[in-house]
Formats: structure tokens, sequence, C-alpha cells
């Protein structure tokens, strides 16, 4: 896995004070805006669940190529939910990169003791990439906590 940009977002509760405020519209730090913006899609987007201790934790890099798929993102909220943001410009892509990208997730998952995995693919197309990926999906082997969403780009903040 390569990773091109990496921004760790951390509420650290024991903080000293010897650590600078982050400005609101940085890409690093505590309590900035970025983080927020990362827990509202995840809540309103996604529909998580997870509770308010899971969101002290941020960590979402940007541009990782995994076996030649680039991610938009990779998102670790709270080292229980793990997230991979891809976009799609051609559905005929799916049948090669959705089965890559659901071992791959599931593995780190597992490897790495996440609760969850979420794989989310932005698309122009809303319509036909939700077939030809739900149609896709059902055939992979998977258990209950893989989950796919397939939003429209335009739903997709930029982190």
């Amino acid at each position: 896995m390569k990773n091109y940009e990496s921004n760790t977002y951390a509420k650290d509760k024991k903080d000293n004070g010897n650590n600078p405020p982050s400005p609101p519209f940085s890409k690093g730090g505590k309590g900035g805006l970025l983080d927020e913006y990362i827990k509202t899609f995840v809540r309103q987007t996604l529909g998580c669940g997870c509770p308010e201790e899971v969101f002290e934790y941020i960590d979402c890099q940007s541009n990782i190529i995994l076996n030649d798929i680039v991610l938009r993102n990779r998102i670790n909220i709270g080292n229980r939910l793990l997230i991979y943001i891809v976009e799609v410009h051609n559905t005929d892509s799916l049948k090669h990169v959705l089965p890559i990208l659901i071992e791959m997730g599931k593995k780190e998952r597992d490897n790495s003791k996440f609760n969850r995995f979420r794989l989310v693919a932005a698309s122009d197309n809303i319509d036909k990439t939700k077939k030809v990926a739900d149609d896709i999906f059902k055939t992979i082997e998977k258990d209950e906590k893989i989950h796919l969403h397939i939003i429209i780009k335009t739903d997709l903040p930029i982190f």
C-alpha cells in the first residue's frame, strides 16, 4: 500500500498543552473542522451508528494505491471502522476492482482488528453503478460486517 498523503486527527484526552492548536480548516491536528466533516459523512451519508467515543481518533489518508487501484481515501475511525472510498469512472472496471477492494478491506479489517469495513463507491452515474456494483457484491464471499455504499460524487466531501 502506497500512501501519498496522510492526515491523522486525534483528540488526545491527555493533552498537556504542548500541542499547538490547529487552524479550523487545517488538514491535521486536533479538533479541526475536517474531522467534523468526516464524522458527518460517516454518520449521515453512510448511516454509521458508532458511539461518540469512536470518533475521538480519525485518520484520513488520500490517494492510496492498492494493487494498482487508487483509493481516493482510506479512513480509520477509532481503530474500529475502516472505510475505503473509490471513485468510479467506468462501471466496467467494477468487475475487477470490487472483488479486490472487498478482499483487501476484509483482510486489513481482520488483521488490524477493526469491527467493520465499509467500501464507498462514488459515481456520477449512480443508477448504473449501483446496479452493476450490487450484482457483483452479491457474488462476493463476505460477512455481515462488510458494507457497500454507492453514492453520487457530489455527496462526497473533500477530505
